[in-house]
């Protein structure tokens, strides 16, 4: 009987003195040692099953969107929680992280699904209103629009202004959706003054006259394009 009350004594001793010196319990320190830290990737997965998004990285955080079934997404972020491992992905505008037991690794149209999910990103600011100089969502300029949809799309960074893009980007010939147009004042000149991203079906999305919008390339803007250009 002693003898177990000291082993009880010194058993309970040793929790106190764990959470005593580093502030958090045994059971706490090992869920921390089974999650680890989210590292940024720039990968493409296939879904193989329609499967929930969630606000964090485990199945404890709440739903905030759903990954249908065989759509390419485009993956930012990964991290591990309790031997699996999640990864965060942009999907109908929206973010979340998914696991990775319904993803499978794919380049093919990939290309495709970065541009969607620049355009995805970016359509949730339609109506934003134009402020020269701006780069968050209370206002935004031409080039702070895009530099900002990128990043919230998980992409390369880009430069603030639009001369400072068109130089930090590839040239193409055509462009796809998601991609950079560049222009400039007037019909035929050479200075870039404005930049937009590429919707498809020739039409623009980007931050002008009074706000942000889609508009067609017919007409006035087409007029204007000096180039375009891509990241990917």
């Amino acid at each position: 009987m002693i003898k177990n009350k000291l082993i009880t004594g010194f058993l309970t001793g040793a929790v106190a003195l764990s959470v005593a010196f580093t502030g958090v319990a045994p059971e706490q320190a090992h869920a921390s040692a089974s999650t680890t830290k989210a590292v940024k990737i720039n990968k493409y997965y296939k879904s193989t099953a329609t499967v929930k998004m969630r606000k964090g990285g485990s199945t404890s955080f709440k739903q905030v969107g759903t990954l249908t079934k065989g759509k390419t997404v485009h993956a930012y972020k990964r991290k591990k929680t309790k031997g699996t491992y999640w990864y965060k992905v942009k999907y109908n505008g929206k973010a979340g992280w998914v696991t990775g037991k319904y993803l499978k690794k794919t380049v093919k149209k990939a290309s495709n699904a970065s541009g969607n999910a620049i355009i995805n990103a970016g359509r949730q600011y339609v109506g934003t209103p134009y402020v020269w100089g701006g780069t968050t969502p209370r206002g935004f300029d031409c080039s702070g629009f895009t530099s900002y949809v990128y990043k919230k799309a998980g992409m390369k960074t880009l430069p603030r202004t639009s001369g400072q893009q068109k130089a930090a980007v590839k040239r193409v010939s055509s462009p796809k959706v998601g991609d950079l147009i560049f222009f400039s004042a007037n019909p035929g000149g050479s200075r870039v003054t404005h930049v937009g991203i590429y919707a498809g079906n020739n039409t623009v999305m980007h931050a002008a006259g009074n706000s942000v919008k889609f508009q067609s390339l017919g007409g006035y803007w087409d007029k204007r394009v000096i180039s375009y250009g891509t990241t990917r």
